[in-house]
C-alpha cells in the first residue's frame, strides 16, 4: 500500500534534519523564498527521495553535503524548487521602453565599437531572451547591422536551459502573441511552437548561479553588459542577497548602461546605484555613465500608447518612483519580492557606489532625504483622511529606514480596507521584519481585494500595475504558505 503523500510530506518537515537541510540549500542558491515555506519545501524534497538507495532525510542531507551544488542529485533539487513560469513579451511595456529608450540610447554610446550586449538573467526555460533578439531583429535591424550582438541567458536550472536550447514551446509560453507575431517568428511542430532560426542566431544559454557566482566572470563572458534583465528572480532571495547581487549587477554593466527588474523589485538601493528613469509603465534604471548623466524622460505624440516615442534629455536629478509591485512568476515573475522604488535619489554631481554598499549620504542628499519626508508628514497632517496619503508615507519610511511604516500602512487600510497596495506593502514590511505569519495575512487580504475585479484593471497608486500582473504576484506569495 502506499504511504499517504501529504503524511510522508509532514513527516520530511518534522524530522529534526530538516532546518539543517533546508537551511543549507537555501544558503546555497539564495532561495529564500522558501524560509516560511517548510510544506512546499518538504513536498520538493518528497519528490527526490528515494535517492539511489537514500531514503531519509538524514542520509539525503548527507548525501548533498558530501556532493556540494554542482553535483547532479544538488542540480536535480535545484530544479524542483525554481519556479519556470513565463512568457514572451511578458510585461510588455517593459519592452516597449527598452524599444523606446534603452536600445536606441545604446546604439548612438556603442558606434564606434559595433558591439551590443544584453544578459538575461534568471533567464528560465527562455522566452526572454529570445523576445530581446525578435523584438531587435524587428525594430533595429538596418541600426545594427554589420554589428556583433550577443545575448546571453543564465540560469541555475539546468532543465530549464535545456528546454530554453530547444526553443520549442506549449501554447501557454506564446499567450497573447498576435496570430502576424507567432507566423513572423515560430514555426508549428505539432503541439509546439518552435523560434524560428533566425531569431536564435545571437541567443546563447549557459548555467550560472547568481548567488554563488563571481560577478562580472568575464571567463564566462559575464560582464561589460549594455543591457541587463534581472525580472522576478530577486524577490526568491532575502535581503542581504538582493543587496549583494544588486551591486554585482551594477558592477557587470558598462558605464550608461540598463537594469531592467521585476515590478516588486525596486527598492531604496536601486536608487543608491542607478539612475531612475520612468516611461508609461515602466521604469527602468541605467548606471551613471562618465562625465556623469542624468535622464529625464520626454513623450512625443506618435500612432498610439505603445509606440510612444521617449527620449533622453539632460535635466535636474530625480528620482521617478517606480510603480508600487510585487513578485516573480518566472523567479523572475515568479510572481516578483518588491519594494516600489521611493522619492529617495542622490545629486546629480554624486556619482553610484562603485561597489554594491551604498556609498554615505552626503549633504544634499540629506537634505532631500528630508524634504521628501517633510513633504509626505505634511501632506498626512493636510488630509487625514486619504488614506494614500498614509500609503505614500510608509513607502518613503520603509525605503529612508525611518518613521513606523508598518503604522502608516494600517492607517491607509483603516481608512480605505480595500486598498490592495497598502495590504501587500504592509504585507512586505512585516516579511522584511521577519513576521511571517502576520504577512501571509496580509498577502492574503491583497488577493482576496482583488476577487472579481478586472484582469487588466489598474491598481490604485500602482503605476500601471495591472490586477492581473499583482494577482500573479500574490499567488507566488501564497504558494506553499505555512500555517
Amino acid at each position: 500500500m502506499m504511504a499517504n503523500p501529504a503524511a510522508t510530506i509532514e513527516a520530511i518537515r518534522r524530522d529534526p534534519h530538516f532546518p539543517r537541510l533546508k537551511a543549507m540549500v537555501i544558503d546555497a542558491t539564495g532561495l529564500a523564498y522558501y524560509a516560511d515555506k517548510d510544506a512546499a519545501f518538504a513536498e520538493r524534497i518528497n519528490r527526490r527521495l528515494p535517492f539511489g538507495t537514500v531514503t531519509t532525510v538524514a542520509g539525503y542531507l548527507a548525501a548533498l553535503e558530501a556532493e556540494g551544488p554542482g553535483g547532479a542529485e544538488y542540480q536535480g533539487l535545484i530544479n524542483e524548487l525554481a519556479v519556470g513560469e513565463t512568457f514572451f513579451f511578458r510585461y510588455i511595456e517593459q519592452f516597449d521602453a527598452l524599444r523606446a529608450v534603452a536600445i536606441p540610447e545604446c546604439i548612438r554610446r556603442n558606434q564606434s565599437s559595433r558591439l551590443l550586449r544584453i544578459w538575461s538573467a534568471g533567464c528560465s526555460i527562455g522566452p526572454e531572451a529570445y523576445t530581446i533578439e525578435i523584438l531587435l531583429k524587428q525594430h533595429f535591424a538596418s541600426q545594427l547591422e554589420g554589428w556583433q550582438v550577443h545575448i546571453v541567458g543564465t540560469d541555475i536550472n539546468n532543465a530549464f536551459l535545456e528546454q530554453a536550447r530547444r526553443g520549442a514551446y506549449g501554447d501557454w509560453a506564446v499567450r497573447g502573441l498576435s496570430p502576424e507575431t507567432l507566423e513572423a517568428c515560430f514555426d508549428r511542430q505539432d503541439r509546439l511552437w518552435s523560434v524560428k532560426p533566425k531569431y536564435r542566431q545571437w541567443t546563447t544559454f549557459m548555467p550560472f548561479n547568481l548567488v554563488e557566482g563571481a560577478i562580472p566572470s568575464y571567463p564566462h563572458g559575464i560582464g561589460h553588459f549594455d543591457i541587463i534583465l534581472c525580472r522576478n528572480v530577486m524577490i526568491y532571495f532575502d535581503e542581504a542577497t538582493r543587496h549583494r547581487l544588486l551591486g554585482n549587477l551594477h558592477k557587470a554593466l558598462a558605464d550608461g548602461g540598463w537594469l531592467v527588474v521585476g515590478h516588486a523589485e525596486a527598492g531604496p538601493q536601486m536608487n543608491e546605484l542607478f539612475i531612475p528613469v520612468s516611461v508609461p509603465g515602466a521604469t527602468l534604471y541605467r548606471k551613471q555613465a562618465e562625465p556623469p548623466v542624468t535622464a529625464a524622460v520626454s513623450r512625443k505624440a506618435t500612432p498610439g500608447p505603445a509606440a510612444a516615442a521617449l527620449t533622453l534629455a539632460a535635466a535636474p536629478r530625480r528620482a521617478a518612483r517606480a510603480p508600487a509591485k510585487p513578485a516573480p512568476r518566472s523567479a523572475g515573475d515568479a510572481a516578483s519580492a518588491p519594494q516600489s522604488a521611493g522619492p529617495q535619489s542622490r545629486s546629480p554631481a554624486s556619482p553610484p557606489p562603485a561597489s554594491g554598499v551604498p556609498a554615505p549620504p552626503d549633504a544634499a542628499e540629506t537634505s532631500e532625504r528630508s524634504s521628501q519626508l517633510e513633504a509626505c508628514l505634511a501632506r498626512v497632517e493636510a488630509q487625514r483622511l486619504d488614506p494614500a496619503a498614509h500609503y505614500q508615507l510608509g513607502l518613503v519610511e520603509e525605503e529612508l529606514g525611518v518613521g513606523d511604516p508598518v503604522a502608516a500602512f494600517k492607517r491607509a487600510l483603516y481608512l480605505d480596507p480595500r486598498f490592495v497596495l497598502a495590504d501587500y506593502h504592509l504585507a512586505l514590511a512585516y516579511w522584511r521584519r521577519g513576521r511571517l505569519v502576520p504577512a501571509q495575512r496580509h498577502f492574503r487580504n491583497a488577493r482576496e481585494a482583488l476577487e472579481n475585479r478586472a484582469d487588466g484593471e489598474a491598481v490604485t497608486e500602482g503605476g500601471g500595475l495591472t490586477v492581473q500582473e499583482l494577482r500573479g504576484m500574490l499567488d507566488l506569495w501564497l504558494t506553499g504558505e505555512e500555517g
